[in-house]
């Protein structure tokens, strides 16, 4: 029993003392081949290339390591960020007046039609329902949580039915808007899809 509790700090130190024996490999992302840029399939959408972990020195990597660079140092993943409901007493936060909504219409890898929006979400529900407000789609109920507008549909829209949900989504390119059937389990036709969210894109300054 001594021997077992003499060799357990024994070889806790050791293992302590080997993490100095492995090789620094930290900086072997330099040898990474570059890629060419995504290319967008026709009618699909890319707002912009945002990195959440960018290479650092990027003009420099191809070249041999700084004397300053001795490792590379990884970068912190973001911070999650609880959006909360808009419901009650809340404080909300507003979209900056004066800035654009930076919204295109397109489609999705499947050709159904959506609007991607690269603004944070807080601005994207805030553009979005003031968007709504201009035009004859009802909003019967929302919920900011989840990301729903419900809507009433007229009948001008050939949708077939008279409610839809509009679905606010993260994506890795920004926020995105579709339009769900009545119980939100699959996208609606694309004509009819098309035209609801061409309505609502116009309101979109």
């Amino acid at each position: 029993m001594k021997k077992a509790a003499l060799l357990a700090p024994l070889m806790l130190a050791l293992m302590v003392a080997g993490c100095s024996w492995l090789p620094d490999s930290s900086l072997e992302y330099r040898k990474a081949a570059v890629t060419d840029p995504i290319k967008v399939p026709d009618g699909g959408v890319f707002i912009g290339e945002q990195p959440l972990y960018a290479v650092p020195r990027e003009d420099e990597r191809l070249t041999a390591p700084g004397e300053d660079e001795k490792r590379f140092e990884a970068p912190r993943p973001p911070q999650l960020v609880v959006l909360g409901s808009a419901s009650g007493n809340e404080n909300v936060e507003s979209a900056p007046r004066g800035e654009s909504a930076k919204a295109l219409l397109g489609r999705d890898g499947n050709g159904y039609p959506i609007i991607m929006m690269s603004t944070r979400y807080a601005w994207a529900w805030e553009y979005v329902s003031d968007a709504l407000k201009q035009t004859d789609l009802k909003v019967s109920d929302r919920d900011r949580e989840v990301g729903i507008f419900y809507l009433k549909v007229p009948d001008r829209y050939e949708l077939g039915a008279r409610e839809a949900q509009l679905k606010l989504s993260h994506t890795t390119n920004g926020i995105q808007v579709a339009v769900l059937n009545e119980k939100g389990s699959a996208l609606v036709d694309k004509i009819p899809g098309q035209a609801i969210l061409e309505r609502i894109y116009d309101e979109l300054d």
